[in-house]
Order: structure tokens, then C-alpha cells, then sequence
């Protein structure tokens, strides 16, 4: 019974104090100054440093007859692969990016691989190819979605889109992903040129 009894007397003290800090830290971190309107400055520290701590990565989706452009900000890396994955997979994350049919239902990202030849491999599901819909210009978008966003990112020389690993002639049939993708997205194109031969 004493045992315990001690046991609770050095307990309560130890409680009570990291209960109290807890109260004091939040109170200075994070509670406004109702006399000033202003937060503490050393939230606003802390606000700051978190801002400097992080870096823009462009995410390019389709949307209507182009592409838009979306920034997402992610912790500072200095690792290219990070933001390459951080990037594509935003871009087929449709929870985050505003148009929910650019992409074929389920396709996703298996993985990103970058070459000494200085292209970076775009892995993709196989329901990028099976769940396809769409004309010529839905496609090309596609293709021009994944390609700016990965090179607004990374440094890099070109695209390369592989299916479930490995190389296949075209998306939805109207567009060579055998090699390379450079060729296609960096091509001056008329949108009612490619509609006509949709």
C-alpha cells in the first residue's frame, strides 16, 4: 500500500507538470492575442519556416481544349524522384486535381524511374489504355499533361510512358507512346485539326 501511495506522489507531479507545458506551449504557439488581433510572433515564426521548408511543384492537367495548371507546395527535397513522384502522382490523383474525367478511370502511377540517358520512365496501370474514352485531342492531352509536368519539375531530356512496364504502340489509337514523348507534346497543333482527325 505504501509502495503505491509513493509511486502516485512522484506520478502526480510528473502529470501535472507535462500538462501544464502542454497548456503553456499551445497557449503561446498557437493562441491569437485577443487584445491585438495578431498571432504570436512565435507562431508566425513557426508559420514561416514551415513556408521556407517548402517548394512549388506544377501539376499540368487537361481541361477542356487545353491544359491548366495547378501548384501544389511540398516539403523542400532536393531528391528530383520525390518531386517527379509527387508530381505524376498528383496529376492522376483525381481527388486533387479539379477535372475528374481527364484521365481514364483507375489508371495509376506503378512507378518512376529516371535513366542515365536522361529520360525519366512513366510507369502507368493498365487502365490507362483499357478505360480510354476519347478522341484525339483527349489523348494528346493526356500525353502533354504528363510530359510538362514531369519537365516543369525535373531536369530532364524527355518522357518516356510505359504500360505496366513496358513499351506500348499508342493509348487510345491515335498517338505513338512507342518512344519518347518529346515528339508529340512539344508539337504545334490546331485543336480543330486534331478534332477533324479524331
Amino acid at each position: 500500500m505504501q509502495k503505491s501511495k509513493l509511486i502516485f506522489m512522484v506520478l502526480l507531479p510528473i502529470v501535472v507538470i507535462m500538462v501544464g507545458t502542454t497548456a503553456v506551449y499551445y497557449y503561446i504557439m498557437w493562441k491569437d492575442d485577443s487584445r491585438s488581433g495578431s498571432t504570436s510572433l512565435i507562431a508566425l515564426k513557426e508559420r514561416e519556416k514551415l513556408l521556407s521548408d517548402a517548394q512549388d511543384v506544377k501539376v499540368f492537367y487537361p481541361d477542356g481544349a487545353a491544359l491548366n495548371i495547378m501548384v501544389i507546395k511540398i516539403k523542400q527535397t532536393f531528391d528530383s524522384m520525390k518531386v517527379a513522384e509527387t508530381a505524376i502522382g498528383e496529376l492522376f490523383n483525381l481527388n486533387a486535381i479539379p477535372n475528374k474525367e481527364a484521365f481514364p478511370s483507375n489508371a495509376r502511377v506503378l512507378g518512376i524511374y529516371y535513366g542515365i540517358d536522361k529520360i525519366l520512365y512513366v510507369d502507368l496501370s493498365s487502365e490507362i489504355k483499357k478505360n480510354f474514352q476519347g478522341d484525339a485531342l483527349k489523348e494528346f492531352l493526356i500525353i502533354k499533361s504528363i510530359y510538362e509536368t514531369a519537365t516543369s519539375n525535373v531536369e530532364l531530356d524527355d518522357v518516356q510512358i510505359l504500360i505496366n512496364g513496358k513499351e506500348e504502340d499508342t493509348i487510345g489509337g491515335h498517338y505513338s507512346i512507342s518512344a519518347p514523348i518529346k515528339r508529340i507534346a512539344t508539337q504545334e497543333v490546331k485543336i480543330d485539326e486534331i478534332q477533324k482527325h479524331g
